[in-house]
């Protein structure tokens, strides 16, 4: 009688353990007071040259209506002319590796992630489109856009 009993609250015990190895835990979407920031917002390039890649870091924040950051919140990055190679206009990054559009980050301690976005311009390149980030029902928005300058 004993020996079932020891092992019904070994049992339960395991019950509140496991759940709480799973490490995801607490990564969530923003909450719904939540705001996200792009900065820049905008970003236009005017290139007449020859074609050439750039890099362009976009700064990510998830903030509360007094400014702290939110860890841990998921963020859904997404842009039209992203591929994961070099044959298309534009590449994300994540982690050094390029990735998807659209793609899933993390914020840091912060509440903030850093996009690194490459992109083709020059070779009479003329594209726009909007990078967008939403958690929950928090949404921002930038534009970007290449063109030759004429």
């Amino acid at each position: 009688m004993i020996k079932r009993y020891i092992m019904f609250i070994t049992f339960v015990g395991l019950l509140f353990i496991v759940p709480g190895c799973a490490g995801d835990y607490d990564i969530q979407n923003a909450p719904a007071d939540a705001t996200i920031t792009i900065n820049p917002s905008e970003f236009t390039l005017s290139d007449a040259t020859g074609s050439a890649w750039h890099t362009q870091y976009f700064h990510i924040a998830v903030k509360d209506a007094n400014g702290f950051g939110f860890e841990n919140i998921r963020l859904k990055i997404a842009f039209i002319w992203a591929v994961p190679d070099s044959s298309g206009l534009v590449q994300f990054y994540h982690g050094g590796s390029t990735v998807e559009s659209p793609f899933y980050a993390l914020t840091d301690g912060d509440g903030a992630y850093t996009l690194r976005m490459d992109f083709v311009s020059g070779g009479g390149s003329v594209y726009s489109g909007t990078l967008q980030v939403t958690s929950g029902s928090a949404y921002d928005s930038a534009d970007f856009s290449v063109d030759t300058g004429a």
